[in-house]
């Protein structure tokens, strides 16, 4: 993902830093974007309550102790925390909002996630979060519990597929990611608008709602 981010700062014009360099000026740093592992995304928090630095993160598996200091930053940051910064994903989403307002009667629903063999959680952090979007829909019709399957195959940058299955048929929704660059594109995006935010915790629906 860095080399992917730092390809999309060139493209656009943006300044980018490695933050593992064993020198760093922190000066004018707009924000931070982290997607390194549980125990980065950490150092990552950390340095940037003692900087005052906005920090974009996507890294996933995150215990809840990890997630404990995120209630420490955003009270001095503003921070955003997000499995996956794809629009893609987020429009996904609203189409299965729409299609389960249209229907009344039970449906099965089943989560499919398929990524690269080096990919350590199981399941992906997007697929967790889907499946909490769907358990938390107002009135919704799906059976529970809802099914999740994971699956690692060769270099599989991201599969998600959602399955509903009723009395009337089986209806599929999936997103598909061929690069990694949309995922770079939205964490460049969300760290140009959350620089001018207040401190506090945001989600990347925030950002694609603009409304804060």
């Amino acid at each position: 993902m860095g080399q992917a981010i730092q390809a999309q700062c060139i493209q656009s014009d943006v300044k980018a830093m490695d933050f593992q360099l064993q020198a760093k000026d922190l000066n004018d740093i707009s924000a931070v974007i982290d997607f390194s592992s549980p125990e980065g995304f950490v150092d990552c928090v950390n340095v940037c309550i003692e900087n005052s630095i906005p920090l974009i993160s996507g890294t996933t598996g995150l215990s809840g102790k990890d997630l404990e200091i995120v209630d420490s930053a955003k009270k001095s940051i503003p921070i955003l925390l997000a499995s996956n910064m794809s629009v893609g994903i987020a429009n996904l989403k609203s189409s299965i909002e729409q299609y389960l307002s249209s229907i009344s009667i039970p449906s099965k629903c089943t989560i499919i996630e398929i990524h690269h063999t080096n990919k350590k959680d199981s399941p992906s952090g997007t697929a967790i979060e889907i499946q909490s979007f769907l358990e938390n829909l107002p009135e919704s019709s799906i059976a529970r519990p809802i099914d999740v399957q994971s699956h690692r195959i060769g270099n599989i940058f991201g599969i998600h597929r959602i399955i509903f299955e009723n009395a009337e048929g089986i209806t599929t929704f999936q997103h598909i990611a061929n690069s990694r660059n949309i995922f770079a594109r939205g964490a460049l995006q969300a760290a140009k608008w959350i620089h001018s935010k207040e401190a506090g915790e945001y989600s990347f629906a925030d950002f694609l709602n603009k409304k804060l």
